[in-house]
């Protein structure tokens, strides 16, 4: 069989399910045919083995089966293999990321959140929040904070856009205490989740400024409290106060210029005497 045929019975078997040790977890709730069929066409074009391709499926399938997201998941093996990255540390970072859908998935149900119009999508944004540094304790201090006594149950996409915002002020290296509270507010004044998302990228961007003293996160999240919006916030340009230039009062006297002094008078030259007249020859002897 040439290597086309052989790629071509790669494809089919993964996509059938037919490849060994599979074939429990594809019954249950597998990845889509699409995403399977993509996979593993990507697979055989860069030259991955059968049982390579079917060991990267394995995640999406587990994860299926939970009631989890896949479609992130089959998005990342993808962009692995079009990277050409190893099958096995493809496998590692998949895997990697369906825990963290899975302790997103957790904590939303622990939290007793109002559900989001679509399910999939605070899983997901929470997942990628605790990917990016946030942890499981700051996410319940910050439903704490954001939920008023006696309110209704917060939207759970609501505070995994919170959460995820939350570590992209973490990671401009500011205090997470500040930034739970930035979020927090923002939270309770009826930010959206992706307005809330541009707050911290707009902070991510201008972590210079808040590092230098130009501004804080105090200052943010009182603007936040005054009931300015995401696009209000971030408006102002920021910038060092130069100290006001004074001019002395009273004027200031130059020096005046000394006098240029006369040019001395030349003295008249003298007239030179005349020459006396000689003897005219022949007149006298």
């Amino acid at each position: 069989m040439n290597t086309c045929g052989r790629r071509r019975a790669a494809v089919w078997l993964i996509t059938a399910g037919l490849v060994i040790g599979t074939s429990t977890a594809w019954a249950q709730q597998p990845a889509g045919p699409a995403d399977r069929e993509s996979i593993a066409r990507l697979a055989a074009d860069r030259g991955v083995s059968s049982e390579d391709a079917a060991t990267l499926l394995r995640p999406l399938d587990e994860a299926g089966a939970k009631g989890l997201p896949v479609a992130p998941l089959a998005n990342k093996v993808r962009e692995g293999l079009v990277k050409g990255a190893d099958p096995k540390r493809i496998d590692t970072v998949v895997r990697q990321m369906a825990g963290h859908l899975g302790t997103a998935d957790a904590l939303l149900r622990e939290l007793n959140l109002a559900a989001a119009p679509v399910r999939d999508e605070p899983i997901v944004l929470l997942a990628d929040a605790l990917s990016g540094g946030v942890t499981t304790t700051e996410v319940r201090e910050l439903r704490r904070q954001a939920q008023d006594a006696g309110a209704p149950p917060l939207a759970s996409d609501s505070l995994a856009g919170a959460a995820k915002g939350l570590s992209l002020i973490k990671s401009a290296s500011l205090p997470p205490a500040d930034a739970t509270a930035v979020m927090a507010e923002a939270v309770r004044h009826g930010y959206r989740s992706h307005e809330m998302l541009e707050v911290g990228r707009q902070v991510k961007r201008r972590e210079r400024e808040y590092r230098d003293g130009l501004t804080s996160l105090r200052s943010l999240r009182e603007a936040i409290a005054r009931g300015e919006r995401p696009e209000q916030l971030f408006t102002r340009v920021t910038a060092p106060e130069r100290p006001v230039e004074t001019r002395p009062d009273a004027a200031v006297e130059r020096p005046t210029r000394p006098a240029r002094p006369e040019t001395p008078v030349r003295p008249a030259r003298p007239e030179r005497p005349q020459t006396p007249e000689r003897p005219e020859a022949g007149r006298t002897r």
